[in-house]
């Protein structure tokens, strides 16, 4: 905050930056804030029921490409995840506009994965050296389609222009501007052109984006493995399903058996007679005695399932 008499009586030389925050006629709105009333429901009121914003989907859209592209060639074309704290505009001047297009700028453009436009061209049979151009040339080399006059060409150039203006030489000085609302339509802009993306890939590689986010999503939940077993230990007796073709699967809870521990099972039944049955196992044993009144029947293990769909079918 600065005060104004202040400003003029002990700091004149300030006088000219601050000359961009000055409110012209300032008044107190009587229409509904429909903006603050949003921030006011979701974050006083703990209510989800509101609209959640550009930044929002644009994070969101970006998420899908990474999911369809790992799938695709296990690589992200997003390098970075989008900051939700990315925040907006605190002026209403073309300084603090285009400062946050700055920063807009490294997820949206210079995030773009070079690797990843490689490997894409690679995968579709296409010779393509991208590694002297920008990232946005380099992605329009791969899809032309994005260079034509579209959405991702205007949020584009809509960005890059406002990061010139903010990052290189000395730049004009601040003046009053609708930072906020501006940002806001370009952010929307931004989500357009990240879908356009999104299309395009969709469209060349016949692959739904949402089943493979899906799927990629699904996998980040597989238990990770970090050694193998002893070779006497029963889950190696597991390798046998390999080539097996299952004809049913049995579930349920395991009948109870005195001084051990309750358990879910699992049997499977393969085409060629063969069945394997799982069951889980435990340590309870060496917990439970007299002193503590633990007993093994009191301990419940189950299993943890996580299941990953089968790779998105190419569109016919």
């Amino acid at each position: 905050m600065v005060v104004l008499p202040d400003l003029f009586e002990k700091s004149k030389t300030h006088v000219p930056k601050w000359v961009a925050f000055h409110l012209k006629n300032p008044t107190w709105s009587e229409t509904k804030d429909e903006r603050f009333q949003n921030w006011f429901s979701r974050y006083i009121e703990g209510s989800w029921d509101v609209d959640s914003g550009p930044l929002f989907y644009l994070g969101d859209t970006m998420r899908t490409v990474n999911g369809l592209t790992i799938e695709l060639v296990g690589l992200p074309l997003y390098e970075h995840e989008i900051d939700l704290t990315l925040g907006y505009p605190v002026a209403e001047n073309t300084h603090r506009y285009q400062d946050v297009h700055k920063v807009l700028y490294g997820y949206f453009i210079d995030g773009i994965n070079k690797a990843c436009i490689e490997a894409l061209a690679k995968k579709l049979g296409r010779s393509i050296k991208i590694r002297s151009k920008k990232t946005v040339e380099g992605l329009e080399d791969l899809f032309p389609t994005l260079s034509t006059p579209g959405k991702f060409s205007e949020a584009a150039a809509t960005v890059s222009q406002q990061r010139r203006l903010a990052s290189h030489s000395v730049r004009p000085k601040a003046e009053n501007f609708p930072a906020f609302s501006t940002f806001t339509k370009d952010l929307r802009l931004c989500v357009e052109a990240v879908k356009e993306v999104l299309s395009v890939i969709e469209k060349e590689f016949g692959i739904d984006g949402k089943e493979a986010r899906k799927r990629h999503e699904a996998r980040e939940w597989l238990p990770i493995i970090t050694s193998p077993p002893k070779a006497n230990f029963s889950i190696v007796q597991a390798r046998r399903m390999t080539g097996k073709t299952v004809e049913r699967i049995e579930i349920g809870f395991r009948e109870d058996i005195k001084n051990l521990h309750g358990s879910e099972a699992m049997i499977i039944y393969f085409t060629d007679g063969s069945i394997m049955g799982l069951d889980t196992d435990s340590n309870v044993g060496n917990i439970s005695n007299d002193e503590n009144g633990l007993r093994p029947e009191e301990f419940h293990v189950d299993f943890n399932v996580s299941w990953v769909p089968e790779r998105p079918q190419k569109r016919e």
